[in-house]
């Protein structure tokens, strides 16, 4: 099943989102944090808008771990499905969908939830495009309860490609990424229908805990502070060191401007 495209419709509270970050994949652009303690590794959530320029390649959104076995990411994979994936040495899970990210023009909004605490394992890693959660996938294997992922420790996590194997770099852009240290949202918490039937973002008022960050992508620097492309201004100070993106990375062409 291909995703619909999403174009930007009036928004319901009148939030508009006015900066996106551009990834070329052939620069090797990078987004990293290196988090001092972990934080929650059962509980958490992530959510962000994307707007591909190349289809059919293996591309990371978030990730973390040392390689071969012991990572978790999320990814569009080379076959254009949403794929959330942990794998520790001896334990693998993942949800991969049936459905396909296809349309270079389109934003799409993608929310990945992980709530190993709950009781009911088909609720434990669950992904949501466009306000829609998705529920039929290729591969299904769910963690065991209280499962503690390798997410969210303290090391270093990268958005748009990942570390270990410096590879999988995202070919297009990003708007609007948040993560929630320690809580399990839902889409709604980030966006909305308009009148028309069209997803589209609004404005987050939660908390973030310890290790959670918003990118807005407001400024044009390139050191890991507020100043910089990678400024977190979720009040928790969380920036992310910039490697091969520049000032004119940062772009108008945003989830409420396609």
């Amino acid at each position: 099943m291909v995703v619909p495209t999403i174009i930007p419709g009036n928004s319901v509270s009148g939030y508009e989102v006015e900066n996106s970050v551009r990834f070329n994949d052939n620069d090797s652009p990078e987004l990293d944090i290196t988090y001092g303690s972990a934080g929650n590794r059962r509980t958490f959530t992530w959510s962000g808008w994307i707007k591909r320029s190349n289809i059919s390649q293996n591309t990371t959104l978030f990730a973390n771990g040392e390689g071969g076995t012991s990572y978790f990411k999320i990814k569009i994979n080379d076959v254009d499905k949403l794929y959330i994936v942990t794998e520790d040495g001896s334990t693998l899970y993942r949800i991969l969908s049936t459905q396909v990210l296809r349309d270079p023009s389109a934003w799409y909004h993608i929310v990945a939830v992980i709530d190993t605490t709950d009781d009911t394992a088909g609720n434990r890693l669950r992904q949501y495009i466009n306000g829609v959660e998705v529920t039929a996938f290729d591969l299904e294997a769910q963690p065991s309860e209280n499962y503690q992922t390798l997410m969210n420790t303290a090391s270093k996590h990268d958005i748009g490609y990942a570390h270990y194997s410096d590879s999988e770099f995202l070919d297009g852009y990003m708007s609007e990424i948040h993560f929630i240290d320690g809580a399990a949202k839902a889409p709604t918490d980030f966006g909305e229908f308009d009148d028309n039937g069209v997803w589209i973002p609004k404005a987050y008022t939660g908390t973030y805990g310890n290790n959670g960050f918003f990118l807005e992508f407001k400024q044009t620097g390139t050191s890991a502070n507020s100043s910089g492309i990678g400024a977190d201004t979720s009040g928790n100070d969380n920036h992310f060191a910039v490697s091969n993106l520049a000032a004119t990375d940062v772009t108008v062409d945003t989830p409420t401007n396609n």
